[in-house]
């Protein structure tokens, strides 16, 4: 007997091979599309069209064309270097790929980050640790994405090269991986953390940093991103205190700051405006908590 499997709306687009099937009012199922066949565009735009379905016999092709159409789409929205793109790509593949019950999508992320990271030989660690990050919060993963989207504009406007860009991706991806040990609640709480609940929270750059050099051999750079992300060069930040940073540690600690201002608010402060959220970092930049060539260099990234 013959089985079939509902595509998802977000995914229907993406097939230009593999026919479609409807259901029925009798519940049988009857071919809507033929084998390469496309979709009409205006039905694409207008979502006119039933809830389509592939056969079971089809599904491995399937997926491989899916697979394919994701990674072709985000390789061009890198190639344009455009931050929206990218990050709505990302942020689309990523989804994907983590969907509880769609475990044959996990193919999809490592050959996209592929195309950031030329053949990373941790791209499957990294979706592992990406896995315990969107199990622990939905918000976490959210921010890992942005961070990395903004990481890639500011490479793509300052022409990093490719190791360099490769490198800062994955850093980005891993940067708050500790926190995928921490209780949620922690990560998703909109009231101010109590002295109690903070002290655990400033914990996650260790945990992080000792996942990495536990269980892969990522480089010295991506491990200190872990480690770095909140330190600051007057010593202000945590875990340690530290002064002396990494440059990635102290783009990615202010690409980190430069999100959590902007994407997300809480109870005791809204998310604040791109312009509103410089003006704050211009603050601590002023108080030399960050380097003023980087916050110049971070500007310019955001408004060209």
């Amino acid at each position: 007997m013959v089985e079939y499997i509902i595509v998802k709306k977000s995914q229907v687009s993406l097939f230009k091979i593999i026919p479609f099937y409807y259901q029925t009012q009798n519940g049988d199922y009857a071919l809507y599309k033929k084998k390469g066949d496309r979709l009409d565009e205006s039905r694409l735009q207008k979502t006119r069209y039933p809830d389509l379905y592939i056969s079971d016999a089809d599904k491995e092709e399937a997926m491989a064309e899916l697979i394919a159409a994701l990674n072709k789409d985000f390789e061009q929205k890198v190639a344009q270097g455009k931050l929206k793109e990218v990050r709505q790509a990302l942020e689309f593949i990523v989804e994907e790929a983590l969907t509880p019950g769609q475990e044959t999508n996990m193919n999809a992320l490592p050959e996209t980050l592929d195309i950031l990271l030329g053949r990373y030989q941790n791209d499957n660690q990294a979706m592992e640790y990406l896995k315990k990050i969107e199990s622990n919060s939905p918000i976490l993963i959210k921010h890992t994405v942005n961070v990395t989207a903004l990481t890639l504009q500011f490479c793509f406007s300052h022409k990093f090269s490719e190791s360099d860009t490769r490198q800062l991706a994955m850093a980005a991806l891993l940067h708050d991986v500790g926190c995928s040990q921490l209780d949620k609640v922690l990560i998703e709480t909109e009231k101010r953390l109590t002295d109690e609940q903070f002290k655990r929270y400033i914990t996650h750059p260790e945990l992080g940093h000792d996942m990495i050099i536990q269980s892969t051999d990522f480089n010295t750079a991506i491990q200190k991103v872990a480690l770095e992300h909140h330190e600051r060069i007057d010593g202000s930040g945590y875990p340690s205190g530290s002064k002396r940073l990494t440059s990635y540690s102290q783009l990615i600690g202010m690409i980190d700051s430069y999100e959590s201002l902007t994407y997300r608010g809480k109870r005791f402060r809204k998310a604040k405006k791109p312009f509103d959220a410089l003006n704050l970092i211009k603050e601590e930049v002023l108080q030399g908590k960050f380097s003023k060539d980087l916050f110049k260099k971070f500007t310019f990234c955001l408004v060209k």
